[in-house]
């Protein structure tokens, strides 16, 4: 309970540094940073006091004299705002929490963590913080707050008394105009809770929503933790309770074990999918692995993805997977679809996939054959790769022009979807309509082996299909030297596709 400045001076800020990170994913400011940042993504704003106080060596991205006026930062500019142990140290603190407050953007966060009078010698008392001003209780911030911000919640205010902490820590989240105050953190803590991890681009985080279900269908209160990148698809699913993002490339091999380790304490079930699929399945350049002869590399990874994710979160072969557009993207893909084509089926394009070996070089043929059959096509995803234009008023190519999610929620409206392994095919895996998948890396098996009304083309005459490899080049890819491309996405002809997708689709008229 005493301050020691052997063991605490410049260091507070480790002990709640994974508690604080997913409040912070987007970067931010930590004022008072002392002699190192509590995530080295933030910028670092200090007075350097301490160098002159107690001799420690410092060196902030930003040097302040006060940290109650930043006017180098403009209103709401700041992702979020972290601050350990300074907060005592400045006259008049109440200015300092008003500016820190200016800067948090809606939606961002303050993040305080200070010194509780309780729990740590009072200014004045032996063993006290000599630079100290004030002594504060949860309490004394919440009533600042309350005077200084009309809309706000209280996301965590914890005492914190265990091992050689002193300290409360409180975040608030910055609402929209008329929010008003809220106490979040005082709710009843869920009965059963279940944390789920699956870092990963935007199609694998769609695999998150199959557990997600089951365990929320058994009542589990299911948090998320995703990349930022599998946030965005993972929104608004009504399965999901909390989505807890993590930075790219702020947290190291050995932090990452631990930041996992801190986590999985607190949830009454805890689901890591890291490794699942990549790794296990899918042989990335730099495992041994991607090296095997083929026939062995198909031995181990020809298993079902979603067959194993459940297995991983020991949960049965009952599967959810499923993108969940809000009420605002479903009603604009409708009114898209009525405004901007023809009348008649429409078919959802994505012909590149995340990688070079997912591209399909026929896309510009099956347009053609599309079109000439009066069946609407439109181009979603990546076109960078391939060269393509619109035939006529029953093409268009989009791209990457809508966001993300506005482009999920139309393919969902689709009367078939065409597609490379991609996170538009993983974002219709169990909808009703039609869908051609053309495999790359992976198998029927692999992939699609549960998705409804699926055609899955596997390039049966391409020795290496399936290859079971992450390609970030075509450097171990069998090129077709025709297009350039993968040998097994040549292979797939427009006529083959589009012939099929055309068939099917006026059997379905028919009937």
């Amino acid at each position: 309970m005493t301050w020691n400045p052997v063991t605490s001076c410049g260091f507070e800020s480790d002990k709640i540094k994974y508690d604080v990170l997913p409040y912070m994913t987007r970067g931010g400011l930590d004022i008072g940073c002392g002699p190192k940042k509590v995530w080295p993504h933030l910028i670092g704003i200090d007075s350097g006091k301490d160098t002159e106080l107690f001799g420690v060596a410092m060196k902030p991205d930003i040097v302040v004299g006060t940290a109650e006026r930043l006017a180098l930062f403009a209103d709401c500019s700041a992702d979020s705002v972290f601050s350990s142990h300074t907060l005592e140290h400045i006259d008049d603190w109440r200015a300092a929490l008003a500016e820190w407050w200016r800067l948090v953007k809606v939606g961002g966060h303050l993040i305080l963590y200070l010194p509780h009078r309780d729990l740590y010698p009072n200014v004045g008392k032996p063993g006290a913080n000599p630079d100290h001003k004030h002594d504060f209780h949860p309490a004394d911030i919440e009533s600042a707050m309350a005077d200084i911000g009309s809309d706000w919640s209280l996301l965590v205010s914890e005492t914190r008394d265990q091992g050689n902490e002193y300290s409360f820590l409180q975040v608030f989240r910055k609402e929209t105009a008329e929010h008003g105050h809220s106490y979040d953190f005082s709710a009843s803590r869920p009965e059963k809770t279940a944390g789920i991890v699956r870092i990963g681009a935007k199609g694998d985080a769609l695999w998150a929503s199959s557990p997600a279900a089951l365990l929320k269908e058994q009542g589990y209160h299911v948090t998320v933790f995703a990349a930022t990148t599998g946030e965005e698809v993972l929104r608004h699913d009504p399965n999901i309770d909390r989505i807890v993002c993590l930075p790219n490339g702020v947290l190291d091999d050995d932090e990452l074990l631990a930041f996992w380790a801190h986590q999985a304490a607190k949830y009454d079930r805890w689901v890591n999918l890291i490794g699942s699929v990549e790794q296990r399945l899918l042989y990335h350049p730099s495992s041994n692995e991607f090296f095997l002869p083929q026939k062995l590399r198909h031995r181990f990874g020809n298993r079902n993805y979603l067959e194993m994710i459940h297995d991983y979160a020991d949960l049965p072969h009952v599967f959810r997977q499923k993108f969940h557009p809000s009420a605002e993207e479903a009603k604009w893909a409708r009114e898209t679809r009525e405004k901007l084509l023809p009348p008649g089926p429409l078919v959802v394009l994505n012909a590149c996939g995340s990688g070079p070996a997912k591209t399909w070089p026929h896309a510009q043929a099956f347009l053609e054959r599309m079109a000439a059959a009066g069946i609407v096509t439109v181009v979603l995803g990546d076109v960078r790769s391939i060269e393509i234009e619109e035939i006529n008023e029953y093409t268009a190519i989009v791209g990457n022009g809508w966001p993300v999610r506005a482009a999920l929620a139309f393919a969902q409206i689709a009367d078939a979807v065409v597609a490379t392994e991609s996170m538009i095919a993983n974002a219709v895996a169990m909808e009703p309509m039609l869908k051609v998948i053309l495999l790359s890396h992976s198998s029927n098996e692999n992939l699609t082996k549960h998705w409804k009304n699926t055609a899955a083309l596997e390039a049966q005459a391409v020795a290496c299909h399936p290859c079971h490899r992450i390609h970030a080049t075509l450097d171990f890819c069998a090129k077709d030297t025709a297009t350039g491309c993968s040998a097994c996405m040549a292979s797939y002809t427009a006529a083959t596709v589009a012939d099929f997708v055309i068939e099917r689709l006026a059997n379905r008229e028919a009937a």
